[in-house]
Order: structure tokens, then sequence, then C-alpha cells
């Protein structure tokens, strides 16, 4: 029995002496701790989201932008289109000038257009980029996963360790050198673990914020988006007004055409060779000559009375002074022209004095300004007298409305206001057709000027 005893304590003594033993040589056995799990990649990535992030934002500004162009290039177009109806639909059509502005809207169109390809093609940028950085988000993820298993396995493994005792891994580890090798190595987990579930935490909240801005930049692409689809609805509403505002013009030029042709045809029925043609005119210049000689007192006497009680009429340059004395379609213009009737002024052989306003019998003609009646009633001296009424508006201005029907709405010496009725349209004396023929005087020669000037 004490043999027994003795055995088993020279037993125990060894083992205690094995166990200390071993706890030296753990002292001096280097640790080499395992690497870490995908950070420089995850580091790459996040640095490349970044990258991104700031591509999508410089994109998105460039967007923005591009809207507000847009927009500020459609409301200008619509506001042209919008005018050019006005101006198709009343007597303001200046057809040349109409026409080009439409022209001018159809070229802004184009502009419109090039930038909303522009558009959608930055759009188009942004969405791969941001795809790409959705996918490096992803990839990111899937890094910090791996590395949490990692971790988690590591920490386990130390949770065995620590509840295993050291002469249970002695007697179940297949060599003494693995004891010493998986001890070291445990002692060591602790910091470690500690740093890269710090690292992962600081990952996972970089991720995390590149994420939250990811959500922002795809609210705001969905927005522009949003825009670009409504600035295309707007372009194709726009084309469609541009599409009719040619129509428009082209109905009004063929209307004036006609009017012009039948105006051409009655001036070679009443006129049938080049010899009448030139008598009918010298006619008519005798005939205004000698209209003006009669009422030039009348005139300059009105003159005065406007002139006092209005202030008179500066000269021309589209001061809005004067209104459009009726509705209807311009049908011959101030200046040079092609109809053999007119008479000759300067370089011109042909030059017509006002502006022929056409439109249906009776049409009311009103003041276009404020003045004195001078004159109302027929030219004499016309071989076909023309029904007609002078208005003076003061500063040597004065006012001509002639081929109106024979009616007296207003009298001679009249105050009128502007807009008010003086006349209705007719055809009297040499006129081509029904129509307004109308004029404006600037001076005391009584000098016809373009009544555009005043408009």
């Amino acid at each position: 029995m004490p043999r027994v005893t003795a055995r088993a304590h020279r037993t125990g003594v060894s083992r205690s002496l094995l166990a200390m033993l071993m706890f030296a040589l753990l002292l001096v056995v280097p640790v080499t701790a395992p690497p870490p799990v995908a950070a420089a990649s995850l580091k790459d990535q996040i640095a490349a989201a970044k990258d991104r992030q700031a591509e999508l934002t410089a994109s998105i500004a460039r967007s923005a932008r591009l809207v507000e162009d847009l927009k500020r290039e459609e409301a200008a177009t619509r506001n042209a289109l919008a005018a050019t109806k006005e101006e198709l639909t009343d007597i303001r059509a200046d057809q040349d000038a109409v026409r080009e502005r439409i022209e001018q809207v159809a070229e802004r169109l184009d502009r419109i257009e090039e930038r909303h390809a522009e558009l959608v093609d930055e759009q188009r940028q942004t969405d791969y980029t941001l795809g790409l950085l959705e996918q490096e988000l992803a990839n990111g993820e899937d890094d910090l996963k791996a590395r949490r298993q990692s971790l988690g396995r590591r920490l386990a493994e130390a949770h065995r360790a620590e509840n295993t005792t050291l002469l249970e891994q002695v007697f179940t580890a297949e060599s003494f050198s693995d004891v010493l090798t998986d001890t070291s190595a445990y002692l060591s987990y602790g910091d470690q673990d500690a740093q890269l579930a710090q690292k992962i935490t600081q990952d996972q909240q970089a991720l995390d914020n590149l994420r939250l801005l990811t959500t922002s930049t795809r609210l705001q692409t969905d927005q522009l988006r949003r825009a670009t689809l409504e600035t295309q609805a707007q372009v194709v509403e726009l084309r469609e007004n541009l599409r009719q505002a040619r129509a428009r013009l082209a109905r009004l030029e063929r209307q004036t055409e006609k009017a012009r042709e039948r105006q051409a045809a009655q001036i070679v029925a009443l006129a049938l060779t080049a010899k009448e043609a030139q008598q009918r005119i010298r006619e008519q210049v005798a005939a205004r000559a000698q209209l003006r000689s009669r009422i030039n007192n009348l005139v300059a006497s009105a003159q005065r009375r406007a002139s006092a009680q209005f202030g008179g009429v500066a000269p021309g340059g589209g001061n809005g002074i004067f209104d459009w004395p009726t509705s209807g379609y311009i049908s011959q213009d101030y200046g040079c022209t092609g109809y053999s009737a007119e008479p000759p002024r300067g370089d011109c052989p042909h030059f017509h004095d006002g502006i022929d306003i056409a439109n249906g019998e009776g049409t009311p003609i009103r003041a276009a300004g404020a003045g004195v009646v001078a004159f109302i009633g027929y030219n004499p001296w016309e071989s076909v007298p023309a029904f007609m009424v002078v208005i003076a508006h003061g500063g040597s201005t004065s006012s001509l409305y002639a081929h109106l029907q024979p009616q007296y709405p207003v009298s001679q010496g009249q105050v009128v206001r502007k807009g008010q009725i003086i006349g209705y349209m007719g055809s009297t004396g040499n006129a081509f057709g029904t129509h307004l023929h109308w004029e404006v005087w600037q001076g005391g020669d009584w000098l016809p000027v373009d009544p555009r000037a005043f408009l």
C-alpha cells in the first residue's frame, strides 16, 4: 500500500514538472499570427467606391445643369411659338419676320434635342457608374462577411482552448510540438482579435456611409430621370406646335398670294397696256397731290390741336404709340413692290406708300392713335374716287385710311381716341379687292413712312 502511494506521488510530481516545462517553453516559443482576411482587398474596394461616388456626384451635377438649361430653352421656345401663333391669327403677321422666327424656333428645338440626347447619355453613364458602385459595395459586404466568419471561428477556437486544461491538450495532441504551437497561438489571439474586430467595425461603418450616400444618389438619379422624361414630352409637344405654326404660315402665305393674284388680275383688266398703266400712275400721283393741297390747311390746324391736347407723336422706332387699325392679313407691305400700278420712289420703280390689310367688307377700321380728324370724304381728283379718313396726331404725324365704305361714323374736326371706330373696310377708288390702305405721314412734306415703326 505505501509503495502504491509513493508511485502515485512520483507520477503526480512528474506531471507537474511536465506542465511547468510546457509553460516555460510557451514563454520562449515565438508566436506567428495568421494574416488578416482580405483587409487590403476591402480597403481597395472602399477607395474605389469613394472614387465612383465622386464620379456620380459630378455626373449628377452635370445632369442637373442640363435639365435647367433645357427648361430655360423650352420656356423660351414655348413663348416664341405662342407669340408666333398670336401673330399668325392677327394683322401683326409680318410674314417674312414670322417665317424667320419660326426657323429660329426650329433651330432652338434642334439644340434642345441635342441637349436632351446629351442628358440621356449622361444619365446612362450615371446608371452604369452607379451599378459599378453598388457592385463594389456588395463585394465589400462579402469581404466583411468572410472576415466576420473567420473571426468567429478564431474566437470559438480560443473559447474551446480556454475551457480545456493543459493536461487534456497534452494527452489529446498528436505531438508535443503541436501543443506548444497551439497554446502559444491562443495566448496571442486576444489582442489580435480585438484589432480585427475594430477594423471590421470601421470598415462596416465606411460601407454603411457609402451605402446611405448611394441610396441618396439613386434617388437623385430617379428624380433627374423623371425630369428628363418630362422634357422629352415637352419637346414632342413643341415639335407639334412648330408644325402647326408652319402650317398656319403656309395657309396665310397662300391666302396672301391669292389676294395678290386677284389684285394683279384686276390691274391687268384695268390697264391692258404699259402705257395705260403709266397713265393711271400719273393720275394717281396727281390726285394725291391735289388732295394734299386741298386739305393741307385742315391737317395743319388739326395738328396744332392734337399737339396741344396729346403732346405730339415722336418719330417711329417701334415705340408702340400706334395700334393696328383693323384685323385681317397683310396683302401688301410698305416699300418696294412688284405691282406695276404703284408709282416710283427713289431707287424703286414701284413703291407702295402704306400697308394694305385685307378682310371682309364692312370690317371696322379704328384710329391707330389718338388725334383730331383732319379730313373725311372722297378724293374727288381720282378717276375712281376713294373714300378716306385723315387723322392728325400731333408732332407733325398723320395717318390716312383709304378705300373705306362711304359712311361717317366720325366728323371732320372731331377728337378721336386710340381704337375708336372711324370707318368700315370697303373697296372704293382704285382698289383691287376689299382692303384698307393705311399710311403714316411724318413731317411737313407729307412724306409716307413705314407704319410698323410706330407699332
